[in-house]
């Protein structure tokens, strides 16, 4: 009879709280703990804020990569549990830091059209320039 040595454990692995969960899980459990008015404060997007509702949310979301990464925030906070305050602070965190993802960020930079040098800015006049 031979003995087993005991299982080493493991070393604790941070968990990936959107694995395996669809946009539209997510968006329907932070709806049922904070409400369509609490969300609108956090995420500051029409969807949220005038006729709410799960599917033109997820429409927005699934087109506009900055948003879809706020409200992961959002769920990836309350799934810390954190207070709603802590939350605002993350997003706060994220706007100052540009929080889009590694895609989102590739997919943003693919989509902007460099302006050849010498160009008028068309802008230049709205900034008072």
């Amino acid at each position: 009879m031979t003995d087993t040595p005991p299982a080493t454990p493991s070393a604790p692995r941070k968990t990936d709280h959107l694995q395996g969960v669809t946009l539209e899980n997510l968006l329907n459990q932070l709806v049922d703990q904070y409400g369509w008015a609490t969300l609108s404060d956090l995420v500051r997007i029409n969807c949220f804020r005038s006729n709410p509702s799960i599917r033109s949310s997820l429409t927005f979301l699934r087109r506009t990569p900055w948003a879809r990464a706020q409200v992961e925030a959002v769920f990836i906070g309350f799934k810390d549990g954190l207070e709603v305050e802590a939350i605002r602070g993350r997003l706060k965190t994220m706007a100052a830091g540009d929080g889009l993802s590694k895609a989102a960020q590739k997919q943003k930079s693919a989509t902007a059209k460099p302006r050849k040098p010498g160009a008028p800015d068309p802008w230049k006049k709205a900034r008072g320039e």
